[in-house]
């Protein structure tokens, strides 16, 4: 028997009657089989939810089962609220995506459970995901340039570059696409420290900018587009 703790980023139906969860742990992904979790009757029918905070004792070697289990946390409040359930199902799609990757997953697994709460509670919930996003490209090793300029030292005049992966400065850059304001919200998400928040301001037309960003980036320099990404696309107009 072991005993797991996580957040379970997707469900998939097996069979008639059962389910297999993706649970995001401290020490990477674990996938569980939840036998009979499909029948109206059955004790595991609420605990299979995507987004809930579980413990779970489990067997088995590569494909755990499911011995008994409770839910710590339901996080119901994302899921009463179709934008912010589209937008976390897309950070819980990035986060099983690259879940196979090594990188520090406890780290990051407590920076995650902190950033739902900030969904749950947060009325700007959509710079937190984003927030968790660039956090990621750091674990990923791609993280971008944003003290200065990818080709120099010059910290003048900067703006991003996608396809160079940080900054340029307005010697090696031809034109800018994007607002200064835009560039002050990725610098303050990509540094920001929940330990010592501070609140944060944002703009629509800046959110939807370092979206658009954002997802370049990772279709750029990590050849990944997420299914969910295209019904952002639909709620915020990019």
């Amino acid at each position: 028997m072991e005993i797991i703790e996580g957040i379970i980023l997707k469900q998939m139906n097996y069979k008639e009657s059962s389910k297999i969860i993706h649970v995001y742990s401290p020490k990477g992904l674990v996938s569980v089989l939840v036998h009979g979790s499909n029948k109206l009757k059955s004790p595991y029918l609420n605990l299979v939810r995507v987004f809930s905070h579980v413990k779970l004792n489990v067997s088995g070697k590569e494909l755990k089962t499911l011995r008994d289990g409770e839910v710590l946390n339901y996080n119901s409040e994302i899921a009463l609220d179709v934008v912010k359930y589209t937008y976390s199902l897309h950070l819980m799609e990035v986060i099983n995506y690259f879940s196979h990757h090594e990188h520090d997953h406890e780290k990051l697994y407590y920076f995650i459970l902190k950033i739902v709460e900030e969904i749950k509670n947060n009325q700007k919930f959509e710079v937190y995901i984003m927030m968790a996003e660039l956090k990621l490209l750091y674990l990923l090793g791609v993280q971008p340039m944003l003290k200065h300029c990818v080709f120099c030292d010059s910290q003048e005049g900067l703006t991003f570059s996608v396809k160079d992966g940080g900054m340029l400065c307005s010697n090696h850059r031809q034109t800018s696409s994007y607002r200064s304001t835009t560039m002050h919200l990725l610098i303050t998400l990509y540094y920001f420290d929940l330990s010592h928040p501070i609140e944060i301001h944002s703009e629509l037309e800046d959110i939807v900018a370092l979206r658009k960003l954002i997802d370049e980036y990772y279709e750029y320099h990590l050849n990944y587009q997420s299914r969910s990404r295209k019904l952002l696309r639909d709620l915020i107009g990019y």
